[in-house]
Parts: C-alpha cells; sequence; structure tokens
C-alpha cells in the first residue's frame, strides 16, 4: 500500500482554545468531563493538560502565571492516518498518529504544514434577541422563509455584505502558516505576515492580505483593558502536533457622536462594541522526504470564553446537540435512527456510553449551583444509578421526572421535571436531545447493554472528548459554539465516501492569490437557512453567533425568571439556571472546607459591585462594564484531588484560585428556590 492507499485527518475536527490574561497557557483537555480520565482514574477528565507533555493534568496552581494572572488555552491538534474506505461508518475504531519522523510504506515524513485563519465577524452580524420573534420562537425562526433577523450596529448600514461595513467590523488578521517542531511567535496580528500553502513543501507570503483590526479603522477607541491587537498565535511542539492559543479576553468600543463610547445596555448584542474570541478553518499537508505531499481532511478552531469548571459535564452538552443532529440528519448511525423510519426500537444502547453520562451531569451540578439539602442528595443518587439498578427502582422512576422533548407542552414545565436549566430561546425549560431522550426510554424499558460499546479510534476520543467538554443547551446564545451546530449544512455530508470522516465543518474554498490590500476579503459569510450561502464556512461564522463582547453575557446567566414565562396556571417567578456547569452560580470554596466539611456556597461572580437586593440580580456585577474588568479574576472549580494547596476528597469540587475570595458575604447563598423580587 502507498500513502495514497490512507486518508488522513485532523483530531479533534472541532478544536477550542479559550482566552486569559496571561502569556503563558495550558493545553485543552483531551479526557471527557463526567468520566475518569483514561490515563489517571483517579482524577475525573475535562482536565487541561500541561505544556510539554502528552497528558499530564494541570493542578490548581497551573491556573494562574507568577503575577496571577489566569493562563490561556491552547487547542492542540494532530493528523491520524485511515485505510480508505468505499463506505465508512462510526464508529470507524482505527486511526494511527502520524507525526514528523513518520515512516509510511517507505517514506519518511518530514515537515508538516499547518494553516490557520482566525476572525471575528461578531460586530457583522445579525442580532441574536430578535424582537421580530413570537414568545416561543426560537433563533433560528427568524432566517426561515428568507427572513432575516435585524442587523447588529444598523447605523454602519444595512447590508452586511456592503465594503464599509466588512471593512470596518471584521476582525480579519488573515491566515498564517507554521511547520516543524518548537515554533513559535506565529501571531495573529497586525505586524506578522499572513501567509498560506498552495502546493510544493513551501509556504506563500501574503503581503497584500487587507488585514483589520478595530484601530485601523476607528480613530478612537475605549478600551478598559487594552486594545483588540491579536486574535492569538500559532505553535508546535516537539512532535509537529499544531497549538492554536486564545487571545486575551479584550473589548473594545468605539465612540458615538456624543464623544462618548457605545454603552454596554445588553447581555448579548451590543451595538458598538468587539471582542478578541474568533474561529476559522485548520488545514495540514504532509511532507515526505522525496519531496511530495499530502493534504490532510482540516478541523476548525474556536476560540472562546475560559472553562471556569472544566471537570463539570452538562446535561447537554455540545457533543450531545451535535451528535444528535448527525444520527437525525446525517446516518451517522443508521441502526439507531433512519429518516424514513424514526428512531429502533430495537436498538440497544449502552449503559456507560450513552445513559451514564445523563445520570453523572445531573449529580455533578450540585457543585455549580445552590440546591437545597434534599435536592443535593438527591442529585447525588442520581448520579448513583448503575446499569444493575431497575429503572422503576432508581430515584427517578424511569422516565417520571425527565422532560420529554417530544412533547412540547413540557418545556414549560419547570420542576420536578429535570433538568433543572432554562431552555433555548423560545424555551422557557431545557430538554435532553432527542437522542438523549431515545437512549431514555430504552433504558426506561430495560432494553439496554451494560457494556462500554463499541471502542472508538485515539482521534474519534478526541473528537468526543473536546465537544463533551463544552456548553450544548441551552442556546440563547451559549458559549462555546451555538445553535447552528444543529444546521446539516455547515458540516461535509458526504462523509462516508470523502475521506472525511464525521464532524467536521465544511470549510469555504478561499483564493487567496486574489487578496487585495485595499478590499476587503472575508465577506458576510454564512447565513442560516439561506439557499447558496453554504458552500462552506469562512473564518468568523461560528463565533459570530454569539453575545458580543461575550464577557457580557456570561455576567449575565447566573439565575434568572423563565423567558418566555408561562402564564397559566401562574406566572412563575422561580429563579433558575442557565449553565451553571460551564458557568458557576454557587460554589464551594477549598480555603472554607474544614476537616473535610463543606462552608457554605458563595456566588462565584461577588464582591465589590455584585450586590443587589434584588434575587434575581445577584451573582453578578450590577454595572457590565464591571465584568470587563474581573473576567479573570474569576475562580475555577476543579476536583479535590487535583488541588495542590491542600489535602482534599475527590468527592469534592471545590472552587480555587479566586481573586475575589476575600470578598466574601458571610451569609452565602440562599438555597434554591429563590423566587425574584416582585414589583
Amino acid at each position: 500500500m502507498s500513502e495514497s492507499d490512507f486518508v488522513y485527518r485532523v483530531h479533534p475536527a472541532i478544536g477550542m482554545a479559550r482566552v486569559g490574561n496571561s502569556e503563558e497557557y495550558y493545553i485543552a483537555p483531551e479526557s471527557m468531563a463526567g468520566r475518569p480520565d483514561p490515563n489517571n482514574p483517579e482524577i475525573m477528565g475535562g482536565l487541561p493538560i500541561e505544556p510539554g507533555t502528552e497528558s499530564k493534568t494541570i493542578t490548581s496552581s497551573d491556573l494562574r502565571d507568577k503575577n496571577g494572572a489566569l493562563k490561556r488555552q491552547a487547542a492542540r491538534f494532530r493528523i491520524y492516518q485511515y485505510p480508505e474506505q468505499e463506505q465508512e461508518c462510526y464508529p470507524n475504531g482505527e486511526g494511527i498518529e502520524i507525526n514528523i519522523g513518520s515512516n509510511i510504506n517507505g517514506k519518511t515524513v518530514t515537515d508538516i504544514i499547518w494553516t490557520v485563519h482566525l476572525a471575528n465577524k461578531k460586530a457583522n452580524n445579525y442580532v441574536l434577541e430578535n424582537p421580530n420573534l413570537g414568545a416561543y420562537q426560537s433563533i433560528i425562526d427568524g432566517y426561515k422563509d428568507g427572513s432575516l433577523p435585524p442587523p447588529r450596529n444598523l447605523l454602519e448600514g444595512p447590508k452586511l455584505n456592503s465594503r464599509d461595513r466588512l471593512q470596518k467590523l471584521v476582525i480579519d488578521p488573515g491566515p498564517r502558516t507554521i511547520k516543524g517542531t518548537d515554533e513559535t511567535g506565529v501571531k495573529f496580528d497586525k505586524c506578522t505576515q499572513a501567509s498560506c500553502w498552495e502546493s510544493g513543501t513551501n509556504t506563500t507570503p501574503l503581503p497584500n492580505y487587507p488585514k483589520s483590526f478595530p484601530e485601523d479603522n476607528f480613530e478612537k477607541l475605549y478600551s478598559p483593558v487594552g486594545n483588540i491587537d491579536t486574535l492569538g498565535e500559532l505553535e508546535t511542539d516537539s512532535q509537529g502536533h499544531l497549538l492554536v492559543l486564545g487571545a486575551y479576553g479584550r473589548a473594545s468600543a468605539w465612540y458615538q457622536d456624543d464623544d462618548t463610547p457605545y454603552p454596554l445596555n445588553d447581555d448579548v448584542d451590543n451595538d458598538g462594541w468587539f471582542d478578541d474570541t474568533a474561529d476559522g478553518p485548520v488545514c495540514a499537508v504532509l511532507v515526505f522526504d522525496d519531496g511530495t505531499t499530502q493534504e490532510v481532511h482540516g478541523a476548525w478552531i474556536v476560540s472562546t470564553d475560559p472553562a471556569y469548571a472544566p471537570q463539570i459535564l452538562n446535561v447537554v452538552s455540545l457533543w450531545e446537540d451535535i451528535y444528535d443532529s448527525w444520527v437525525r440528519e446525517l446516518r451517522l448511525c443508521p441502526a439507531i435512527f433512519q429518516p424514513d423510519r424514526g428512531y429502533n426500537y430495537n436498538y440497544i444502547p449502552y449503559f456507560d456510553r450513552d445513559l451514564s453520562p445523563f445520570f453523572q451531569a445531573a449529580g455533578l451540578q450540585r457543585w455549580v449551583a445552590n440546591l437545597p439539602r434534599g435536592a443535593i442528595q438527591a442529585h447525588k443518587t442520581v448520579e448513583e444509578i448503575q446499569s444493575t439498578d431497575r429503572p422503576a427502582e432508581t430515584i427517578l422512576t424511569g422516565l417520571a421526572y425527565i422532560r420529554n422533548p417530544n412533547n412540547p407542552t413540557e418545556a414549560s414545565v419547570g420542576a420536578p421535571l429535570m433538568p433543572f436549566h432554562l431552555g433555548d430561546q423560545g424555551q422557557p425549560f431545557l430538554s435532553p436531545t432527542f437522542t438523549q431522550y431515545f437512549f431514555l426510554t430504552q433504558w426506561n424499558d430495560e432494553k439496554f447493554n451494560p457494556g462500554l460499546g463499541p471502542k472508538l479510534g485515539a482521534g474519534e476520543y478526541l473528537d468526543k472528548a473536546t465537544l463533551v467538554n463544552c456548553l450544548g443547551g441551552r442556546f440563547s446564545p451559549g458559549i462555546d459554539m451555538t445553535f447552528i451546530v444543529r444546521q446539516p449544512d455547515i458540516y461535509i455530508q458526504d462523509w462516508e465516501t470523502s475521506g472525511s470522516g464525521p464532524f467536521r465543518i465544511k470549510h469555504k474554498p478561499l483564493d487567496y492569490n486574489t487578496a487585495q490590500l485595499n478590499e476587503p476579503f472575508l465577506t458576510e459569510g454564512y447565513v442560516p437557512l439561506h439557499k447558496g450561502s453554504c458552500d462552506g464556512l469562512e473564518p468568523g461564522d461560528t463565533s459570530k453567533f454569539l453575545a458580543i463582547p461575550w464577557h457580557t453575557d456570561y455576567n449575565s446567566c447566573a439565575t434568572h425568571e423563565t423567558a418566555p414565562n408561562p402564564s397559566t396556571p401562574r406566572k412563575s417567578s422561580t429563579l433558575y439556571w442557565s449553565w451553571p456547569a460551564q458557568r458557576p452560580v454557587a460554589v464551594y470554596v477549598a480555603q472554607d472546607v474544614t476537616n473535610g466539611e463543606l462552608g457554605s456556597q458563595f456566588y462565584a461572580v461577588r464582591g465589590t459591585g455584585t450586590e443587589s437586593s434584588n434575587p434575581q440580580n445577584q451573582g453578578r456585577y450590577q454595572n457590565r462594564l464591571d465584568i470587563l474588568a474581573n473576567w479573570h479574576r474569576i475562580g475555577v472549580v476543579m476536583q479535590g484531588n487535583a488541588i495542590d494547596t491542600g489535602t482534599y476528597s475527590r468527592e469534592q469540587y471545590l472552587e480555587v484560585e479566586s481573586q475575589l475570595s476575600g470578598e466574601l458575604d458571610e451569609s452565602g447563598v440562599q438555597p434554591w428556590p429563590i423566587n425574584a423580587k416582585s414589583d
């Protein structure tokens, strides 16, 4: 066999970098939150990895640098080789990692050329809180039947593809290439030259690429913690793996006609603002010792918010949302679902793979939300459900307390139905995905396999682990990615025959040779449900559907009343959580643990500027500007045996390294349920 008898893929298919205010970084987790780390079963998965190591997870003292700044997270990408197949199935179970120095049928890989293009299009996108939608409509409804939501920054013009808007509102440093081992300093800034790979063994400089940063287009900027002058950087390690580092968590506003900066008046859609999150394609080429090359099926990188509770599993993770869409829309597992037949009720799910994560996630929520004592014990009991338990005899009594996504009326029913989280825009409460609920239905009927399920290949495991560690629904709009991950047209759909495998975002072909110095290169890009808009995604096309700046949405999503709020039998005033696993609401502080006993819970966001007599405004900064200066001071929730400042139980998940810890309110957080202050 020659190298042409194989296909080559970058993994993870979607990688996650995260912002921090330190120059230093750690590597994104390569194990799954809510499951034991395969390399150290005593540690719950989801912990980031020490730089320069294969799998050594960080401890609490690795979260910040010596000056107390929060480290950034780098996404690590690898290449795997697979036998070429006429028709692929999932999981493949195969995959051999290819590094610089690997031998493929007598030919040695002498180099790997990586090309990455990051951009931020948030200011040139449509609003997410669409005033034209009815109470029970979701974000995606604003794009149906040729409709469009109103644009952000309407004063800059109504057409997103206009030259002026693209030039002023898109942050675009252009593509960058990197190759070899232990290379550093390839930054997505104005000083580093844009470059790409075209053919052969060399890279092509792009001196005419029209880089665009906020300060290029606005004479005056309000930048509370520094100008946005980079979207991150690239490195390679000793084996030629690619590391994509996030930026610094900055936000900037331009000035209005009255010479004041635009205010932060909204949690999601703030006109006049930029942030330095980003996304874009990751491409790779193998170079052999005979001068030949082999292109690789690429990946996608997203640079987003920090992960403040990396080991706490979301009840609906990003994996669950993407997996559900692939099962129902893209033929991922015909044994589970076929479009003309629906779910196959003869299919037997696996307890450890398909069911246990749901129970585990429910149990872990108690460490990041202010549950009362009885509910804490109940969630712990859910977490302990085993394959040997009869479903009807568990605390859940089968499906009795699980919200059914097939019954729209249950989206308006809160406790005791679980999850206890708020739902997507247009849904008061969160439901499991349709595929999660199908697996739970089979479990309820005692039709499940107690085993582990088919083994994933190493690359497939990276794909899943990365997405398991991210937030799925509630997409209102979300944190890491958002509602567009449910749209089949953003993915490579001929995955069974093209060699790409599943879960790969389709790259729009970009001819960098056409770049002109004074003309925007990127366009409006992907528009959901609009024909002809998805010949592939451009850089910036996934992150643009998230809040601008991200800080205000993070700040706001502590607790809320339901929205929409059902009026029958009476309007609910109970406050529920948005994303406690990704945005901790109430935490136990490690320094307050005495002889193994927990202290009171405190708001994760607390201290000066967070005080409010209104319960639904607690646990957040009352002035949105304050989150811009304090997001990096928030602590991180870690498992007790990953905390190196004392001796703690591995059963506990405690907040460490908060720079707000000196501002504790001795009374702690009131246990749920808390009601909104009545008018």
